[in-house]
């Protein structure tokens, strides 16, 4: 009898046709079911690499002003990195002043994951349009009264200042002293409905604060964020006061 044979054959067969399409088809069904949960995962690492990123620099811009008066690093006009190129600028930058505690200014620490080109760039500003207005190029820490909710730093979402492909600026090179003074009328923490603005993370923009805290916002909050110090005032109410007038 040849019925141990034929039992045998049947078991060794291996798949047919419609079986290896149907496990195919399991296996693209779990494809689709699981990418969007691995790159929500994804993004929300990027979100908090960012805010880690830039807690750092919070922490790096207190240690500086705790060794020089209280003052936060100085800012400037346009400068490249490194130093001395045809389109940089005198004065002082504040990513260079922070080297002894973050290192030099093309430190991965400046660069945020989440950002949207594979061309790497400063995706973080320095808060200056309250010292600006002043005719200072620096403030101090001590001239916050509005604790926890002055925007000290954060992501840098105004595409105007991004070298193209990916930006708009004349200078066809990135910043390495980015900050919200001398932009044109224009917020750096800008956002999708601004003119040149973006969203950095999928759920809005991280925000540093004068108290080292980052939180993440869809929009602008009047009653979390203030670009002044003493009083509670978006970034364009600050542009068009007239200091000490």
């Amino acid at each position: 009898m040849n019925t141990s044979r034929d039992n045998h054959h049947n078991v060794m067969r291996g798949f047919s046709l419609v079986e290896l399409l149907v496990v195919l088809g399991i296996i693209a069904l779990l494809i689709s079911i699981l990418m969007p949960v691995i790159v929500r995962a994804q993004r929300q690492a990027q979100t908090v690499q960012c805010a880690d990123n830039l807690h750092h620099i919070g922490l790096a811009l207190e240690m500086y002003a705790g060794s020089n008066g209280g003052w936060l690093p100085a800012w400037s006009g346009w400068h490249t990195w490194p130093p001395g190129l045809s389109e940089d600028s005198s004065g002082p930058a504040w990513t260079v002043e922070l080297i002894p505690y973050l290192g030099k200014p093309d430190s991965q620490v400046y660069n945020c994951p989440a950002f949207p080109s594979r061309i790497k760039c400063r995706n973080y500003f320095l808060a200056a349009k309250w010292a600006g207005s002043n005719g200072q190029h620096a403030m101090k820490l001590t001239d916050v009264k509005m604790a926890s909710r002055f925007v000290l730093s954060g992501d840098k979402t105004q595409r105007s200042l991004y070298p193209a492909p990916f930006g708009t600026n004349e200078h066809g090179s990135d910043d390495a002293d980015p900050d919200d003074y001398n932009v044109n009328g224009t917020p750096v923490l800008a956002w999708p409905w601004d003119r040149g603005g973006f969203y950095m993370h999928a759920g809005g923009n991280n925000v540093l604060f004068d108290d080292m805290h980052v939180a993440l916002f869809s929009n602008y909050d009047p009653a979390a964020m203030t670009f002044s110090p003493t009083t509670m005032q978006d970034w364009s109410d600050v542009a068009s006061t007239r200091f000490g007038g």
